[in-house]
């Protein structure tokens, strides 16, 4: 079994449109969730204190919600830099292309966010980890020989087709 890999194939306009609304997708829902977990926090956190309020002063008032406000900038932070490395990701995607790869599924793992099928690189001993959506991960198995367009940094699959 010979295994191929080509590289900086040009992106066609669907793809950069996959990219693009990847990108949106996410950077539109963070600011909502974020806040809206941290709200419920501090409501949580303001009942488990209800019999305290009455001893409360104003800077003590002040400073729970700047507590809140604190965390909200934090867990921003963090996801800004998430955000900033997928993007970083995709731009050197866009600049480079895609590749596509004839090859076997040596593995499957499947993690709480993802599903991922494994393949065999062109060098010995070389693996490459793509993550692929649900449904072509239930339908292939190890073993099973592919051609996977993907994109090379977000190590994302565009296309799947079996041999």
């Amino acid at each position: 079994m010979e295994i191929q890999l080509e590289e900086n194939i040009p992106l066609n306009d669907e793809d950069l449109k996959h990219i693009a609304s990847m990108e949106e997708g996410v950077k539109k829902v963070l600011p909502m969730v974020l806040g809206g977990s941290i709200f419920l926090l501090m409501a949580f956190t303001a009942l488990l204190l209800k019999d305290h309020f009455a001893d409360f002063k104003y800077y003590d008032y002040i400073l729970f919600v700047g507590a809140g406000f604190a965390m909200y900038g934090f867990c921003y932070c963090f996801a800004w830099l998430v955000m900033s490395y997928d993007s970083a990701n995709w731009k050197k995607d866009k600049a480079r292309g895609k590749n596509k790869l004839i090859s076997v599924v040596i593995n499957r793992d499947k993690t709480e966010h993802a599903e991922y099928l494994t393949f065999a690189g062109p060098a010995k001993k070389d693996k490459i980890r793509i993550r692929v959506k649900p449904k072509d991960y239930s339908r292939y198995s190890v073993g099973t020989k592919l051609t996977v367009v993907y994109l090379k940094f977000s190590k994302e699959a565009l296309e799947l087709t079996e041999i």
